[in-house]
């Protein structure tokens, strides 16, 4: 994909700026109504049927990241919308692999970084406080501006990376939680079944919806005329990373329970790691490298969880 930053589309013959009004509004008012809905189904799920319950009982979370690809998928399809201008496609597939593992490893070790430079604790099972809050949106927005410039040329090197290599490293990164749980006799199936849902559901499963549908749908409308060191962006990167920084702030609001208890640091940490993947999205072409850097950030997060 290009890195040059491209000009919005050009008005059809006949096309009023009223009508390009309206379809703004309704494409904003989609996105909105998709995330109202998709937040809704999935808590429904979990308060109010039997298998959610076990769900949130085993303390697992299968069923956002599961709510977000079906709903994806489903527009997509209804309403017969091209799903590689959407970022599902298996275009470079390889290389954005390889993208993704160099940034999963980077991401992960600016954070260990901090973790043993700093008395700051990021604790992925605690919402966050103030100073962790903020530690981790600066360096979030300083991992953004040296993503951009790595995205502004594609690297050859990574292109010549083996295959086989690739699968094998990925395959090492996922199974080292389960490792930990065997060397410090923890329950492997239960390290299992969170490393699968971190995985394929918050890491895959968000970026379906929030990077390609959200994303992609904001920018199919507004089109794409803002340029960040040479990567080419649109709303759609603002919007899709303020709902899932909103997204974040409400994991502790639960309507059905009475508790209205909204993190608004855990909306800021999110919205901060919303333009990074939003830059990966847009410097790709793809939401595949921005789903391998969620799924590995989360899996490899909980592998402090497991040390005595």
């Amino acid at each position: 994909m290009s890195s040059e930053p491209l000009t919005p589309a050009v008005e059809r013959p006949g096309c009023t700026p009223s009508d390009s009004l309206r379809g703004r509004v309704a494409a904003v008012c989609e996105v909105l109504l998709a995330f109202v809905l998709v937040h809704l189904a999935y808590r429904s799920f979990k308060h109010f049927t039997e298998l959610g319950r076990l769900e949130v009982g085993a303390g697992l979370n299968f069923s956002p990241g599961a709510m977000m690809t079906l709903f994806t998928v489903a527009v997509l399809l209804l309403c017969r919308r091209d799903f590689a201008r959407y970022g599902l496609t298996l275009e470079n597939w390889r290389y954005n692999l390889n993208v993704g593992l160099l940034w999963a490893v980077i991401v992960v070790a600016a954070a260990a970084s901090v973790v043993a430079l700093t008395p700051v604790r990021l604790d992925p099972l605690r919402p966050p406080d103030l100073p962790r809050a903020v530690v981790f949106s600066l360096g979030q927005l300083a991992l953004t501006l040296l993503l951009a410039l790595f995205l502004r040329r594609q690297r050859g090197l990574l292109r010549r990376v083996p295959l086989t290599a690739s699968l094998l490293v990925l395959a090492l990164l996922l199974s080292s939680p389960l490792v930990l749980a065997v060397a410090f006799h923890r329950p492997v199936l239960g390290v299992l079944l969170t490393t699968l849902w971190l995985f394929f559901g918050a890491g895959f499963g968000e970026e379906v919806f929030f990077r390609g549908y959200i994303h992609s749908r904001i920018n199919a409308t507004f089109g794409r005329s803002f340029s960040l060191l040479g990567i080419g962006f649109g709303p759609g990167l603002i919007v899709s990373a303020l709902l899932f920084g909103l997204i974040h702030g409400l994991n502790t609001f639960d309507y059905f329970g009475g508790r209205y208890d909204f993190r608004w640091l855990a909306l800021l940490a999110g919205f901060c790691s919303g333009l990074f993947f939003g830059v990966l999205r847009e410097g790709t072409g793809s939401v595949l490298a921005g789903c391998v850097v969620h799924g590995l950030e989360d899996v490899l997060g909980s592998v402090p969880a497991l040390l005595p």
